[in-house]
């Protein structure tokens, strides 16, 4: 069954579905869904989209020194890393560490995404690979580093629109053949407004809003309680865009809204803001992806050519992504 027939199907059993189960069935559903479909390659210049890792070694060299500024001294290491990709990510970070003779203990890899899941089998053997946050085991005496790039952004999000004072949810429908949004009252808006309270808000304004990312920071909060290093990165904003920052891309262009619904990679702007408020206990650091290059990357950090070397870096923070490098955001933090 192809993604377009699952989501006809579910938007007959309910008469709508929200954005967010729209972008759930048509990023994961089984064998056809974007992350899950056997297709060739998904992510790198023969892919749809192209990432960090896929561009340069440099990008795990960055984070990893950026680990190890905090963790100068140390001798052991568990790596966990949330939506791999390809693998190539925790591959850089794996070979940076053995040239610094620190021992990489354990390998965990968060995916459920089946064609990845198979990319890091084969690239990573030793790799333990898990769908749920509770089963990976933490040994609070080893230090652990959890890292991601650009794996938030993937995650389905609800979309609500400001009308009336209130918040109704946006939702799809399909009438005479086609599809449509629609605005939906729900049980949900007093709460929205009073999480939302530092904002004010304007008819019309869109909220962004992912339970599935609530649902992952609960877990994440139960690892993270000592000697540890959280990293990731991501496009994203510090405050609210109020708008829709829902993108749709297929083979390196854009897509617009119900243009296509097969091979689509779909994913929103990540709220820094609300990572941040989230894990405010450990004094979190968010700076750009170009400040992260700049802070953790050196000229003895690695031997190529340096004009190349600046190139890249160039690119990574910002030239290759249509000169979003201020939009990619970092955040970190840590607890000895």
């Amino acid at each position: 069954m192809s993604v377009q027939q699952k989501i006809d199907l579910a938007i007959r059993a309910s008469g709508s579905i929200s954005i967010q189960d729209f972008v759930e069935i048509s990023n994961f559903s089984k064998k056809d869904g974007f992350y899950n479909s056997e297709e060739i390659q998904k992510i790198g210049n023969k892919g749809h989209f192209i990432t960090s890792p896929e561009i340069s070694s440099l990008f795990g060299i960055c984070l990893t020194n950026q680990f190890l500024s905090v963790f100068p001294d140390i001798k052991k290491v568990h790596l966990i890393e949330f939506g791999p990709g390809n693998g190539y990510l925790t591959l850089d970070i794996l070979n940076y560490l053995k040239s610094k003779k620190i021992e990489v203990q354990k390998i965990s890899i968060l995916e459920k995404s089946d064609y990845f899941i198979k990319e890091i089998k084969k690239k990573i053997p030793s790799a333990e690979v898990f769908d749920d946050l509770n089963n990976i085991k933490i040994n609070p005496n080893i230090t652990t580093f959890f890292y991601s790039n650009e794996f938030f952004d993937a995650f389905g999000s609800k979309q609500y629109i400001h009308q009336n004072k209130k918040f109704n949810e946006i939702k799809i429908t399909k009438i005479n053949n086609e599809y449509k949004l629609v605005y939906e009252e729900n049980l949900i808006s007093a709460h929205l407004k009073n999480r939302y309270s530092n904002y004010e808000f304007e008819d019309k304004d869109i909220l962004e809003h992912s339970v599935l990312i609530d649902n992952l920071l609960i877990q994440l909060k139960e690892k993270l309680k000592k000697n540890f290093f959280f990293s990731t990165t991501d496009y994203g904003y510090l405050k609210l865009p109020r708008k829709s920052t829902l993108r749709l891309i297929s083979n390196h262009k854009k897509v617009n809204l119900f243009e296509e619904f097969e091979n689509i990679d779909y994913s929103f702007g990540v709220n820094f803001e609300y990572l941040k408020d989230n894990f405010k206990t450990f004094k979190p650091k968010v700076i750009s992806q170009k400040e992260l290059f700049k802070n953790y990357l050196n000229e003895n950090t690695y031997s190529e050519n340096k004009d190349q070397v600046d190139k890249t870096i160039d690119m990574l923070g910002g030239s290759h992504f249509e000169n979003m490098g201020d939009q990619f955001l970092n955040i970190s933090f840590y607890s000895v």
